[in-house]
Order: C-alpha cells, then structure tokens, then sequence
C-alpha cells in the first residue's frame, strides 16, 4: 500500500494531486481492486508526513471522480467499475488493420510502418495549438494556488511569475503570453513594466470559502499562529483573522526558515495556519513536526483562489483565443 502514496515534494505538481494521480493510476490498472479498502486520511498523512487538509482534499477529488467511495463509520472504498468499450475499441482496431493493410501492400515493413504511426502521432501533439497564460502575483503561496486552478482549464499553457521578480527583470515573461492574469491591484504595476495591452486580465482573489469558514468558527480565546513561506501570505492570513475572528490570542506571522524552534512555538498553539500544500516550502523535518502537531492541535490550509466570475471569464476568454488559433 506505501507504493501507492508515493509524493515527491521537489515536483512543481501540488502534493494532493500527486496522491489523486497516484491512487486513479492504482485503481484504473487494477493494483486496487474494486471494494478494496484505503488507508484513513490520517493514516496517510502520517505516513507521507503531509497535513490531513492535503490528503482529504486528495481523497474529495478522488470521489468526484467516481474512483473512491466514503462509507460512514466504515471507511473509504475503491468504488471503481470499469466502462465496457469493447464495441468502440473493435470498431478502433479495425480501422487500424485497415490502415496497417494499406501501407503492408504498398510494400512497406513492420518497423517502418511503426516509425511512421510514431512520427504522426508526435506531429500531432506537438501542433495541437495551446494558450499560453502567464500568472503574476505578489507571493509564492497564493501564485501557486491560483495556478494551480488555473490548469483546469483546457489547452492552456501555464507561465508563472512573482511580482518582483518581474519588477526587476522584465524580459523574464514570455513575449508570446496570450494572457497575462494577475490581481486587480497588481494590474498598474504591471502595465507600468511591460507593453500588455489587452492581454492583462484582471482578476477577483480571495482566501478560498472553506479557509475563512474554518477561521470565523474559531472560538474565542484560542491560541492561534501563522506559518508562511512569505511575509506578505502570513500577514494576509494574519489579517483575515483580525476580520473575520473574535478576540483570539493571535502570534504574529513566523516565516518557514527563519523560526529556529519550530517545535517550541508548537507547544504555546492549539491552532496553526500554514499555506496548502505548505510542505512545498518547508523543510522535511518541519514538516514531520506538523504533521505531530496535527494529532493533538489543529492545522489550517489556508488558499487563495479567483472568485467564479473571474475563472468563468477566463475559461470564456481562453476558449475563443484557442478558437482563434485552430
């Protein structure tokens, strides 16, 4: 069962998503049978020291898949009946021996025929045309998230970019973008840098719903600090509590790296906020302690994401630049 979480913190691939790739492709090649039963999201996030916010994510996208089923006080089951295609993959082969025939009578060989079928497929990929859209935002934390988003679009190729490092270098954006998505208030700096035009699309961002549910249920008093890859997402978070919670006993933001006794600051909280998929910008052993901290206090994974109006507007805008193209 261990080969099958298997996470690689160094891919620029969300953890969550490495553990819904790598349990679909269990499930779908039959190394999870049908009704076979997985290990509890606390199980995993023990196992691959990641916070359980990660892996029910992971397992509420797996459902929505139709690959996983969540039975109450059972468990969760594999719940995957594979779709009979039998009549479209025979009606596929026989084109395929039909065109196999063809080219077998114009005296071409089996290694040659194989070449050919190789070089079409990859010509295809490779004209297959994308849109290219560059994010830019001001922190690494909210940058991946909304790019994380981002790439559920269809035939989109996605740039990323922090804020500053375009402030100080430019030329580092593609010159190609088809769009450029940042926040709104980011917008004039970055038509001040570069010759957008109407490739700039500005965009609503905010701390995801179910984030700032879990920080306006926190109940008064609770000891509560922040975790951040960056100064900017900490105060962020650490604003959102000042709004939307009452009279916490709220530390001030500590950045991932710079605080010496992780474990130490632990003990004084019962509640901590850190970035989704916060592994991303902690060390290893951080991580571990977190994931400890989890079993006694509370971890929140905090997000960002385009409000459905702006990702709606993207999906459209997208859509007709691929219309453009093809």
């Amino acid at each position: 069962m261990e080969s099958i979480f298997q996470i690689n913190p160094e891919l620029n691939i969300p953890i969550y998503q490495q553990v819904v790739d790598s349990v679909s492709t269990a499930i779908r090649s039959g190394s999870l049978a049908n009704g076979q039963k997985l290990p509890t999201v606390q199980e995993v996030s023990q196992a691959l020291s990641v916070a359980r916010g990660t892996v029910k994510r992971a397992y509420d996208e797996l459902e929505h898949e139709g690959l996983i089923q969540k039975v109450q006080g059972r468990g969760t089951f594999v719940s995957y009946q594979q779709v009979d295609t039998g009549s479209r993959k025979d009606i596929a082969m026989a084109a395929i021996d039909g065109v196999l025939q063809q080219l077998e009578d114009m005296g071409f060989t089996a290694t040659e025929i194989g070449i050919f079928l190789d070089l079409r497929l990859r010509q295809r990929s490779e004209q297959e045309p994308l849109v290219k859209v560059a994010v830019v935002d001001c922190n690494p934390e909210s940058l991946a998230q909304v790019s994380s988003q981002l790439r559920r679009l269809n035939h989109v190729d996605l740039y990323s970019y922090l804020l500053e490092d375009l402030q100080q270098y430019p030329y580092l954006m593609e010159e190609d973008v088809d769009l450029v998505v940042t926040a709104a208030h980011h917008g004039d700096i970055l038509e001040n840098i570069l010759p957008l035009g109407n490739k700039l699309v500005r965009v609503a961002m905010r701390l995801s719903q179910g984030c700032l549910a879990q920080i306006i249920r926190l109940k008064q008093g609770r000891k509560v600090g922040i975790l951040s890859g960056s100064a900017r997402f900490g105060q962020a978070l650490y604003t959102a509590c000042q709004r939307y919670a009452e009279d916490l006993s709220l530390q001030t933001p500590q950045i991932f790296g710079q605080l010496k006794d992780v474990e130490g600051y632990l003990k004084t909280l019962q509640v901590v906020l850190v970035p989704e998929e916060y592994e991303r910008y902690c060390d290893a052993e951080t991580a571990r302690i977190l994931a400890r901290f989890e079993q006694t206090g509370r971890l929140i994974s905090c997000d960002y994401e385009l409000d459905e109006g702006s990702f709606l507007y993207l999906e459209i805008k997208t859509r007709r630049i691929m219309e453009k193209k093809l």
